[in-house]
C-alpha cells in the first residue's frame, strides 16, 4: 500500500541545505518538511526565500510545511510581543517558500491550575491560527510526550477542540505518541479532518520505564509495529495526508547522511509491504 511520504529536514539536522537538498533529489523525495533554521542560515549568508522555492520547483519537490514555532504556556510570562513576532516571521517565511504549514509546540511551566492554564493556551492558539488564516496556512499543534504542558494526545486533541478554529489541527508525532501517556481510543474525540500532519520513526529497543522521545530509530529497527498503528490511526481517522520521516535524535544526526536516507527508504518499503498484508483480501462473487 502506497502513502504520501515527506522527509522532515530535522532528520539531518547536521546537513547544511545545499548537501541535504542534493539527497533529496537522489533519493527521489517529492515532498519535503522544512526546518527554520536551516533557511535562515541561508538567509544570513545573502539567499532569498525565492531562490530556495525555485530550487525546489526545479526539482518537483513540494515543502510540506516548516518546523518549528513556539508557543509560550501564559504562566511562563514570555513576552508576548516577542511570541508574537517571531511567530509571524516564521509564517512568512514559510510562505516564501511555499510551505502550507507551520509545525507548532508548546513549551513552559506548569502551573498549580492546569485546568484553567489550558483554557487559556485555547485562547491563544485561536490567535496563532488566525494569524495563519490570514496567510491562507494552517497550524500544526504537537504534543511532546515528557512536556509539562501538552504533552499527550489527549490533551492535544482537547486543545485542538476547545480553540475551534479551521486552521488548527493537531500534528500526531507516533514516538511521542508511543512513549507518553496517550491512548488510541482518544482518536476517536478528534474532530473529523482535523489530523494535519503524522510524524513516522520508530522508537529504540529499550525498556518502556526508561524510553523517551528522543530515543528515535528508523522504521522497521525499533520497538513499534508501525503498520498496525498506521492502520489502526488511518481506520479511526480517515487519514489521506502526508507521513513525514522524523528522525530528531542526536544518534541519527551523527551517522553518514546517505546511510539515513538509505535506510529511511527500507523502512518505508517494509511498512508498506507490512500495509498491503494487512489489506481485507476481496471477497469472491458467487456464480
Amino acid at each position: 500500500m502506497k502513502l504520501n511520504w515527506a522527509m522532515a529536514s530535522a532528520s539531518v539536522m547536521n546537513l547544511p541545505w545545499d548537501d541535504e537538498f542534493a539527497l533529496w533529489k537522489k533519493f527521489k523525495w517529492k515532498a519535503v518538511e522544512l526546518w527554520y533554521d536551516k533557511i535562515r542560515a541561508c538567509i544570513d549568508v545573502g539567499q532569498r526565500c525565492a531562490d530556495l522555492l525555485h530550487q525546489l520547483e526545479d526539482a518537483g519537490i513540494r515543502p510540506i510545511g516548516l518546523a518549528p514555532g513556539v508557543v509560550w504556556t501564559p504562566s511562563e510570562g514570555h513576552d508576548p510581543k516577542h511570541e508574537r513576532d517571531e511567530l509571524q516571521r516564521r509564517m512568512d517565511t514559510a510562505l516564501a517558500l511555499g510551505a502550507p504549514a507551520l509545525a507548532i509546540t508548546i513549551v513552559g511551566r506548569q502551573p498549580s491550575d492546569l485546568a484553567a492554564e489550558y483554557v487559556r493556551l485555547a485562547e491563544k492558539l485561536r490567535g496563532v491560527a488566525e494569524m495563519a488564516q490570514g496567510r491562507g496556512m494552517r497550524v500544526n499543534l504537537e504534543f511532546i510526550g515528557g512536556l509539562p504542558v501538552n504533552g499527550t494526545m489527549g490533551t492535544c486533541i482537547e486543545l485542538v477542540r476547545e480553540a475551534d478554529h479551521p486552521a488548527l489541527g493537531m500534528l500526531l508525532d507516533l514516538c511521542h505518541y508511543y512513549a507518553s501517556a496517550s491512548h488510541i481510543e482518544e482518536l476517536d474525540n478528534l474532530p473529523k479532518k482535523k489530523l494535519f500532519l503524522v510524524h513516522v520513526a520508530d522508537a529504540q529497543r529499550r525498556p518502556m520505564e526508561i524510553l523517551g522521545c528522543k530515543h528515535r530509530t528508523f522504521p522497521g529497527e525499533g520497538r513499534i509495529d508501525l503498520a498496525a498503528l498506521i492502520a489502526e490511526i488511518r481506520r479511526r481517522t480517515k487519514y489521506d495526508g502526508y507521513f513525514s520521516i522524523d528522525l530528531y535524535d542526536r544518534g541519527v544526526w551523527a551517522m553518514d547522511p546517505k546511510e539515513v536516507f538509505k535506510r529511511t527508504a527500507a523502512g518505508i518499503k517494509a511498512i508498506e509491504k507490512a500495509l498491503e498484508k494487512k489489506k481485507p483480501k476481496a471477497r469472491r462473487r458467487r456464480e
